[in-house]
């Protein structure tokens, strides 16, 4: 190690040392409220020396707290600075640090950890002015602002993200750019992205050695992945709304002939599904929900695809083949189960997130899932491809492959998937409606 590089070693682990010391300072300020839960919808968890707290309007949110949504979960939370931040399906947000007292501002501190998932940020009174002493952090990579409403996700090979105002710095952790720190990494491999710049975003992977930017049409970005439920301020609100406004707009997004409805926990049901999955094995894998054995599912319908594991079977038809009369449909998902085999033994996972996109008219698909297992960690399997006159698509790359089928009259869809990871092989299903 060179002297320089040794000097600066030094400085940024004593840089580290005096913010921990600082923020250690007011341990009981860390028991303070530093925001408030203004919307939940779905299955949402507030974590922390507390304990294990269903996310709620009104509790409180405290430094050492680290919010969880499941599947289908959105958790909006308000800052004592103004500052607003929304944790979306499946994600795992930590708050590190969060110190702010206008009259100090060289001693205010924002940090926090998206350990997984989709969260967007709108900066408030801390990060607009002092900019230098706001950090999100990711298993990869640092996000630093520049008064800014943007949108990552986050996961343990990869980071993609969105400014919908201002700009932001993203960096990968390293050398130079500790997880300890505050404010943008300023290494060379650090790279800008800015509201300006138009509909591209910033993608990194280890693998690259710097963040690229890429075009949102030709990648999924953030928001396609994991999109915002309604309360989320449009691009360009300011983020002053109030808890109280903003779960007043998301009951007015509701409201039926006048008359607010209750916030839903979960999507309205979609009608009775038509098509099942058969399993080649009598006993099914624990955890698996879905399937059927092969003998039960084949009575009355056909075969579409399978792999070694399980086989979709949907209803005959009399259309003659695939509608192309519906344009694009967003599906919703249904049902989902993924297991992780190692060692030819299956471990139940868990689906965190998945979206599905079909051009009827183009015959062209998009679909992501994002999965996650104890001992694999997190992992997202991207795929897109033609889908045949008979409704079949099949698409197979180096890390895994998603073959399934829509009904001749579009209005279900099935794939099983399979997405190669060190620890060993997720195999998954799911049935998607609309």
């Amino acid at each position: 190690m060179t002297p320089r590089k040794r000097l600066d070693r030094l400085i940024g682990v004593a840089h580290a040392i005096a913010l921990s010391l600082m923020l250690g300072a007011g341990a009981a300020a860390a028991a303070e409220k530093v925001g408030e839960v203004s919307l939940a919808i779905g299955v949402t968890r507030v974590v922390g020396e507390r304990g294990n707290h269903t996310a709620a309007r009104g509790l409180t949110v405290q430094v050492g707290d680290r919010i969880e949504t499941e599947r289908g979960g959105h958790v909006h939370v308000r800052f004592v600075d103004g500052a607003y931040v929304s944790v979306r399906p499946g994600s795992r947000l930590f708050v590190e640090a969060y110190r702010y007292d206008p009259a100090k501002p060289q001693e205010n501190a924002v940090r926090f950890r998206l350990e997984a998932g989709v969260v967007r940020a709108i900066s408030g009174e801390l990060a607009e002015k002092a900019r230098d002493r706001f950090r999100l952090n990711t298993p990869i990579a640092a996000i630093g602002v520049r008064g800014t409403d943007f949108v990552v996700l986050a996961e343990q090979d990869r980071v993609r993200v969105t400014v919908r105002s201002g700009a932001i710095v993203l960096a990968p952790l390293g050398e130079g750019c500790a997880a300890s720190a505050l404010g943008p990494c300023t290494t060379a491999a650090a790279r800008t992205l800015s509201a300006d710049m138009g509909q591209v975003m910033l993608e990194f992977q280890p693998q690259q050695g710097a963040p690229r930017v890429v075009p949102i049409n030709g990648v999924p970005s953030p928001d396609r992945v994991n999109p915002p439920a309604p309360g989320e301020p449009r691009a360009g609100e300011s983020s002053t709304q109030t808890a109280s406004e903003a779960t007043a707009e998301v009951l007015a997004a509701r409201a039926v002939s006048g008359q607010a409805q209750p916030l839903p926990s979960a999507p309205a049901p979609l009608p009775a599904p038509t098509l099942v999955w058969g399993r080649w094995i009598s006993e099914a894998w624990t955890g698996d929900a879905i399937s059927q054995p092969y003998a039960d599912a084949r009575p009355g319908n056909q075969v579409t695809v399978g792999n070694t594991y399980y086989v979709l079977f949907r209803p005959e038809s009399s259309l003659p083949s695939l509608v192309s009369n519906l344009g694009r449909v967003d599906f919703t998902l249904r049902d989902a189960q993924v297991h992780l085999l190692r060692g030819g033994i299956p471990e139940l996972g868990r689906v965190d997130n998945a979206w599905l996109s079909v051009d009827f008219a183009a015959r062209q698909f998009a679909t992501a899932v994002a999965m996650s297992h104890p001992q694999a960690g997190s992992a997202t399997l991207n795929a897109s491809g033609s889908v045949r006159d008979n409704g079949v698509f099949v698409v197979r790359d180096a890390d895994g492959r998603v073959a399934g089928a829509l009904t001749l009259d579009g209005k279900e869809a099935g794939y099983f998937f399979e997405r190669i990871v060190p620890a060993g092989t997720f195999i998954g299903i799911t049935r998607w409606g609309r």
